[in-house]
Parts: C-alpha cells; structure tokens; sequence
C-alpha cells in the first residue's frame, strides 16, 4: 500500500468538517444491522431514500446506491445525525459500537484508492482540513513515494477504482502502456511537481512535454520502457522531470522568481467550467467569483511564488494514483486533467483572497485548497471529466501546454 510521505502519518483531529458536510451517507446492509440492533441509537432512522443533497428542495430523491441498504440523511444545519459536536466532536457510532461498525464512507474518508496489480496507490482528499494542512508542512523533503505509511498501511477495507483485472493505462488512443513505463511516467510527474524553485504552472509545461515526448514511442525504433527510460533520464532532446524541469525554467534553485509560464484568468475560468460542467445533476455547481480576473492580478499572482511548495504538493497529490489513468484515452487527458486541478485551485484562491481584500497567504490557500478538493474530489464526476478532456489527445503535437491554458509568460 503506497502513498506519498507528505500524507504519511494522516490521523484524524476531529475538526467534523466531513460529519457537517450535508452529505447523506450510505450505509451497507450489515452496519445498517448494527444500527438497528442497537436500541441506544435511534434517533436517525435509515431513509432509503434520502434527499440527494441537503440543501436541495425535499423533492430531489433518489434510490439508495447499489449495495446500500439505506442512507443516513444529514440535518437541517447539514450534519450527521450522529456527529456529537460535544463534548468531543466524535461520532455516535464510532464511539458505541467502534470503528469498523462505521459506514464504509466514513471509515474510508479522506482516502481515494486506486487498487492496481503491484500495489494500492492511496491519496487523500484535502476537503479534509488535517489532510489540507499537510501539504503545508516542514518536517519532509521532496516528495517520494513510501510503502507501510501510518494512517495509510495496515488498511485491508479500501475501496476504490479497481483496475487489477484490467490493461494498463493508455499511452495514447488505441495503445496501451506496459507496467515499466507506467512507473517511469509517475515518477517523472512526481519529479516534476518537486522542482520546488519552480511554480506549478512550470511543472505542467514540464509534463506536457513529457507526456508528449513518451507518446511519441514508435515501435519500430525500440521498446517502450526503453523509450520512456530515456525521456525521463534526460538525454538531449528527450529530458523531462527535474532534468526538464530545469531546463524549461533556466534559473537558480531557491530564488523567487516569477514563473516562466502562466495560466491566465481566462484559462482559469475555462478549466474551472469543465470541472464543474461535469458535477452530475441534483449536486450543487460552484459558480465563478464575479472578478477573477481582478482578484486573481490583485491578490493571488504577486504571492503565488510563496506558496509554489503547497501548490505542487497539491498538484502532485493529484498526480499519484490518479483515476484518470485508466479513464481517460491517453498520457495527455492525464496531464489535462492536473491542468484542471491546477485551474480550479487558482480560481478559489481568487476567491478567497478576494472575499478576505488581502494577499494570498498559507491560510487562505489553505481554505481554497479544501475548496478545491471539494469540487474535484467529490462533486465532479471522474469519469464525465475525463471524457470532457478527450479533446487534447488529437491535438497537434506540441499544441498540449496551450489546450492547458498555459502560456509563456511575458
């Protein structure tokens, strides 16, 4: 079971934001046993029918999903009926009848699984304020892959997307990668997102053009993993990751400088909309602050170098173990796809910082990047994204970093 070590240690501080979310929570048919048998718990009757969002007319219904025997409906102020705010914000559940009598989404929450054949790749989703705030720690260096991490191993109930019994991902439309490549190209969006010194609009141009280098493989010249084996070591022409990285930004390591590509408000706005676009009907849509653009030039573009550590974490957190691998149609929908990553987390920093009238600073990115996680990890459809995204895999070559609202900044 493999995770990144800046989410290693991730244990639960209790801040309710997941028991308070307004999401109605469905329960499988042996913890709905439990629930029942217990007599001291019936203050929040399992509603097979649940409303679809709390906020939404009373008429907005739908069936309990698949292997659910009912759902638990969240209140009026949108919090679990059985989240004890005192005296110590616990859940009812977990503390009478222990962990594993929880709702499955519950126990699993803020894990994201993907289950592949040589190991489980676990993420987390920083809706979570404890998840959130790790990207933002001191006591870890460049981001690495770790097996048997704490609060991530020893977990044998992860669900997730199952892809164990299915062809790798795809390299491009019509043809599949092999196990090598797969772990060359995570490692070169790992080694991407850990170039500190540069912004995450660098890192996305770094992988575009990786990507674009690994899907270029032609058959005749060599083997696949070979050929990914030499874009991600760096040799002339082929370079990607740090060695990439590097040569794209031309600058010293440590010093602030500004970035040498840019995602612009328009950009922003349209990724943003994809995302949103792909939130199924019944489920709240996020609207775009009225000025994105203001506050984006104000607040959030003459900070955003002080924050580049956070942000690539973010983006990297979203690169590993990533569903739109085995979703989308190819290396490019992936890279497209952490474009819109990117997009949505610039549009709410926009956001907050121009609600608050001040620069970005490590707290209101913090709010954005729950914000964030919020649309792209549990309103947005992956599978509706990905195909959204389809698009960038027929673009002409060298046309990806522009179909992912990049551009070489001034």
């Amino acid at each position: 079971m493999l995770a990144l070590n800046v989410h290693a240690g991730y244990a639960c501080r209790r801040s309710g934001a997941c028991c308070t979310a307004g999401w109605p929570i469905p329960v499988e048919a042996d913890v709905a046993a439990r629930l029942h048998a217990d007599g001291a718990l019936p203050h929040a009757p399992l509603d097979a029918r649940a409303p679809l969002d709390a906020r939404a007319s009373q008429d907005t219904r739908g069936p309990a999903p698949a292997g659910a025997a009912g759902v638990i409906a969240p209140g009026p102020d949108g919090a679990c009926p059985f989240f004890e705010r005192e005296p110590d914000r616990l859940c009812a559940i977990q503390r009478r009848l222990g962990h594993d009598s929880l709702p499955s989404a519950c126990r699993h929450f803020p894990r994201i699984a993907l289950c592949e054949a040589d190991a489980t790749r676990v993420t987390l989703s920083h809706f979570c304020p404890t998840a959130a705030s790790m990207l933002f720690r001191d006591d870890i260096g460049p981001i690495e892959i770790v097996a048997g991490a704490s609060g991530i191993a020893g977990r044998d109930d992860l669900e997730g997307f199952d892809a164990r019994a299915t062809i790798p991902p795809l390299l491009r439309p019509g043809v599949a990668m092999d196990a090598a490549s797969c772990r060359l190209w995570e490692r070169l969006l790992l080694d991407a997102c850990n170039a500190e010194h540069h912004a995450a609009e660098d890192a996305l141009a770094c992988i575009a053009r990786g990507a674009d280098g690994i899907r270029a493989w032609d058959a005749r010249a060599s083997a696949l993993a070979e050929h990914s084996a030499r874009i991600a070591a760096g040799e002339p022409g082929m370079e990607t990751g740090d060695a990439l990285a590097s040569r794209c930004s031309r600058r010293t390591p440590g010093r602030r400088q500004a970035p040498r590509w840019v995602m612009p408000p328009a950009q922003q706005a349209r990724l943003f909309q994809a995302a949103v676009a792909s939130v199924p009907a019944g489920l709240p849509r996020p609207a775009l602050p009225l000025d994105l653009d203001g506050a984006s030039r104000r607040w959030v573009q003459p900070a955003w170098p002080d924050v580049r550590r956070p942000v690539n974490r973010f983006l990297a957190a979203h690169a590993f173990g990533a569903w739109s691998a085995y979703l989308g149609e190819g290396l490019r929908t992936q890279a497209a796809a952490l474009a819109v990553a990117l997009a949505v987390l610039r549009v709410e920093a926009a956001r907050c910082a121009g609600a608050a009238g001040r620069a970005l600073d490590a707290a209101l990115l913090h709010a954005a990047i729950r914000q964030s996680d919020l649309l792209l990890r549990h309103l947005s459809s992956a599978d509706a994204l990905a195909a959204s995204l389809a698009a960038v895999e027929r673009a002409a070559p060298g046309d990806l970093a522009g179909a992912m609202g990049l551009e070489m900044a001034a």
